[in-house]
């Protein structure tokens, strides 16, 4: 999951979310970073788990997708040409090092409480959900969850000489990772906005709106059928004789 949103955050450094819709996108970044962490899952898996997030979403009904419908097919197109876009502009460099694999060995290095293990690691993921990962390096990244984990436990971190030196890192790019966790927690919460003209969602759209208009449509064909079933039966009758 973090690899993905590490390719999600690059690719949209490079394209606009006018232009790529961003549930398409994601579902590509998930299933690329499940071949890069060499755990692969199948496109279906991966079609179906984001047509039922969709679902709980709108507030649409949990129906099962149908696997042999025209809507399951082109997603599964749609999902191939959105990875291959995502390749494409990274250069099919697609190397992903996170923080989290320096919080556990910067926190013994400094010999830290074991609480503040986890508090850093949260934040490590909370990280994922900001640009911090294409702006800061990951050594940078880790040195600043672990400097705002150790002030919100209140615990002291060595200053002569300065920890971060230590970890190459410096205490502008630290200062910046604190100020946009910060941010992100003083944020509401997310809505999605879809600002794509070509999006293509998920789910089936169930609304009453659309129930409405498509049992209209099938009155109408059903009230054609019977109206011109007489001109039919006469014509035939005719070419019989």
């Amino acid at each position: 999951m973090a690899t993905g949103q590490v390719l999600f955050h690059r690719f949209y450094c490079k394209k606009s979310l006018a232009k790529f819709d961003v549930k398409i996108v994601a579902a590509s970044c998930v299933w690329l970073a499940s071949k890069l962490e060499e755990n692969p899952q199948k496109a279906r898996q991966v079609i179906i788990v984001f047509h039922r997030m969709e679902c709980r979403r709108e507030n649409l009904p949990l129906d099962h997708l149908d696997l042999f419908s025209k809507k399951y097919s082109e997603l599964k197109v749609e999902l191939s040409r959105t990875e291959r876009h995502i390749l494409k502009e990274m250069g099919f460099v697609c190397h992903v090092e996170h923080p989290h694999k320096f919080i556990s060995n910067y926190l013994a290095t400094l010999e830290t409480p074991p609480e503040l293990r986890q508090e850093a690691w949260n934040l490590a993921n909370d990280s994922l959900r900001t640009n911090l990962c294409v702006r800061f390096r990951s050594e940078v990244v880790a040195c600043g969850v672990v400097y705002a984990a150790a002030r919100r436990f209140q615990v002291p971190l060595p200053e002569n000489p300065p920890w971060w030196k230590a970890f190459d890192a410096d205490k502008s790019g630290i200062d910046q990772v604190c100020r946009v966790l910060s941010l992100l927690y003083s944020l509401p919460k997310a809505q999605y906005i879809s600002v794509c003209k070509d999006g293509k969602p998920f789910a089936f759209s169930s609304r009453p709106g659309n129930s409405q208009a498509q049992s209209s449509t099938k009155m109408f064909y059903w009230l054609l059928a019977i109206l011109l079933k007489p001109s039919v039966q006469l014509i035939t009758s005719l070419r019989m004789e």
